[in-house]
Order: structure tokens, then C-alpha cells, then sequence
């Protein structure tokens, strides 16, 4: 039986949903993954990953992923969450260091930069790139370290208004969320899921960037509502904590103005939805392109929709005290000490300069 969480609004969307048969797997598989790359290896940091169980989110997310694509994209799930939760402790108030990391986090996805040993995030995600380059092209491989290049950088930005967070208005904060939430990569994943890539002529198109920036936005509205109990307690980027700050709101007021944004997000997606085969045929696509991509829709949607069930069958963001608090007031489950490689480097410099 599994826990649900309940949220502060009631998300209704017109859209299906499904879940993968191959959670049980891809959450033991995930779970092994991060002991052997380093990421998790205390018995508490594994009491953690187990509770957490990214193999059920993850096939909400993705649930046409099967095998060893959802294992890879719940090995995804899984390191982004640890790698951002390493900035929700004292080292997210040190953007000077955060952005020393951040330039060696990008060096490692184009492999400018070494990946010691004992970095276990760097290991973990040359891990996964390696993975995804035996099952995509170059273009989409190319997408994805973008993607993933603007999360890092996303993460930096909170940093830097981490100490700031009165100063932060609800348009800021939607424009800090929709970095460091790394939704982008996560929909790439559709695509290996799927077994097809989005032609690039096709990529590009206001349309599909519309619908894919409408799922990011319905994701970041679930994920502050959701979160919100927890945020409150941290120093965390929220938009309706800063709608409540910024525009002076109570906080039933500031989740009506949530639940009527997801709203209009939703009929955005519709409407948008509804003049792809117009752009088809401008484009003169063929009957295999049409398909993939009404199926790409498809699990865009369910994508919408299964990240609701993510969020509220996930005990991360249960409203209990233990969840709420910071994880023994550092915000991680386990220091994977990201700036020990940069300083090393520092120090050698020092060294050689005498």
C-alpha cells in the first residue's frame, strides 16, 4: 500500500495517465547504481533512496519506459536529485564556491575536465552520458548536455538569491524554477523512452517548445505546492512563497492564483495541442513523423499528469516533521563533497606557483 501526500489544490487535468511495469526494478537497480557510483553510500543515505523510491516516480513520469530505459532514466531521477540537494545545506549560501563547481560540472559533460576517483557526481553523470550515446544520436546527445549545462547553471542562480528571498518577485522565481527544476532533460528522456527522436525541423517550431515549456510550468506549480511545507522551513526559491511575499497574498490566496495558472497552462497545452496538424502538413511531414510525434504529445501529457502521482506518493514531500526539516540540518542525505576536487586543484596551483 503506499502513502499518498496530499497537496494544498486539487489538480485535475483532462489528460491520462499510466505507470510502468518495471518500477520495482528500476528502484532496485537505481539504488545499486548510486552505491556503486558513490553517490550513496551510508546506510542511511540508502534508507533514504529506498524510502524515497525514484523507480515509482520515475514510471509516473515516464510510464511508456520499460527496462533498461526506465532503469537509466530513474538512474537520471536519482542523480539529479542528490546532486541539487547538495546545495540545499550551507553549501548553497557559498555561490562563490557553487560557481567553481558549477564551471567543473560543465567541463565533465563535455569532458574538459577530469572525473577523479572520488567524484561521485561526475562519475555518475559521465555514467549516464555514456549510456545514452550507445542509444542516441549526436544531435540529440548534444540537446541533452545543453540541457543539462543550463540546470547546473540553474542551480547557481538559486544560490545566489538564496539569501535574498524577499527580494523575489513571482516572475523571478518561475524564471529561477525553470532552470534549476532540470524539467528540460527530463522530457528529452521521452525520446529514449520512446525509441525515436524529435526531427530537429520539428524541435525547433514554437509549438513544440510551447508545450514542452507548458509541462515545465504545470511541473514547477505541482512541485511548490508540494514542497511547500519543506520550503517554508528552508531557504528555498518557491513561487508561491514569493507570490505570498511579493504581491502580498495569504496563502489560500496565493493557491487559488496557483490553481488558476495551472489552469490556463493546461489550455494553453490544448490549444497548441490542436494546430499540430496544421504545422504538420506546412512541414509536409510523412505518415511515421506524424505518428511519432502525436505519440510524443501523448506522453507529454502523461507526463502532466503522472507527475501528480509522483509528488503525492513520494515521501520527500511529506508534510511530517521529518520531511519538512532540513535532513539533519544540511539538507542532503550524504556530503558527496563537490568542492574537494576544485580545491585539491587550488591547492596544487598554489603548490607549483611556490
Amino acid at each position: 500500500m503506499i502513502d499518498t501526500q496530499r497537496a494544498a489544490i486539487e489538480f485535475h487535468f483532462p489528460f491520462p495517465r499510466d505507470l510502468s511495469p518495471d518500477i520495482e526494478q528500476a528502484q532496485r537497480h537505481s539504488i545499486a547504481w548510486a552505491r556503486q557510483m558513490g553517490l550513496a553510500t551510508t546506510d542511511t543515505a540508502l534508507r533514504y533512496l529506498e524510502a524515497w523510491n525514484w523507480g515509482r516516480l520515475t514510471g509516473h513520469c515516464l510510464p511508456t519506459a520499460r527496462g533498461a530505459n526506465l532503469d537509466l532514466a530513474t538512474d537520471w531521477m536519482t542523480w539529479g536529485f542528490l546532486y541539487d540537494d547538495q546545495f540545499a545545506g550551507p553549501l548553497g549560501n557559498q555561490p562563490d564556491r557553487v560557481a567553481r563547481i558549477t564551471e567543473n560540472m560543465i567541463g565533465v559533460l563535455h569532458a574538459t575536465s577530469a572525473t577523479p576517483s572520488d567524484d561521485a557526481c561526475a562519475r555518475g553523470i559521465t555514467d549516464i552520458l555514456q549510456r545514452l550515446s550507445s542509444k542516441m544520436s549526436p544531435a540529440w546527445m548534444a540537446r541533452f548536455r545543453d540541457d543539462l549545462k543550463w540546470f547546473f547553471i540553474g542551480v547557481l542562480r538559486m544560490t545566489t538569491y538564496r539569501n535574498h528571498l524577499s527580494q523575489i518577485d513571482t516572475r523571478t522565481a518561475f524564471e529561477i524554477r525553470r532552470l534549476d527544476i532540470s524539467m528540460d532533460a527530463v522530457i528529452d528522456l521521452i525520446e529514449v523512452a520512446e525509441g525515436f527522436e524529435v526531427p530537429e525541423v520539428l524541435f525547433g517550431t514554437t509549438q513544440i517548445q510551447a508545450l514542452r515549456q507548458c509541462v515545465i510550468d504545470i511541473v514547477i506549480l505541482q512541485n511548490d505546492v508540494f514542497s511547500l511545507p519543506k520550503d517554508r522551513h528552508q531557504q528555498e526559491v518557491n513561487v508561491i512563497l514569493a507570490m505570498e511575499r511579493s504581491e502580498n497574498l495569504t496563502t489560500a490566496q496565493a493557491l487559488a492564483r496557483t490553481s488558476a495558472l495551472v489552469d490556463e497552462k493546461v489550455q494553453e497545452f490544448l490549444t497548441v495541442k490542436a494546430s499540430m496538424p496544421a504545422l504538420y502538413e506546412t512541414l509536409g511531414l510523412g505518415a511515421t513523423d506524424r505518428a511519432h510525434m502525436d505519440r510524443y504529445i501523448h506522453c507529454l501529457e502523461l507526463m502532466i499528469h503522472g507527475c501528480v502521482y509522483s509528488h503525492a506518493e513520494c515521501v520527500r514531500y511529506s508534510t511530517r516533521s521529518e520531511h519538512t526539516q532540513p535532513i539533519a540540518g544540511r539538507g542532503f542525505i550524504q556530503d558527496l563533497h563537490l568542492g574537494a576536487g576544485i580545491e585539491r586543484a587550488q591547492a596544487i596551483v598554489r603548490t607549483i606557483q611556490g
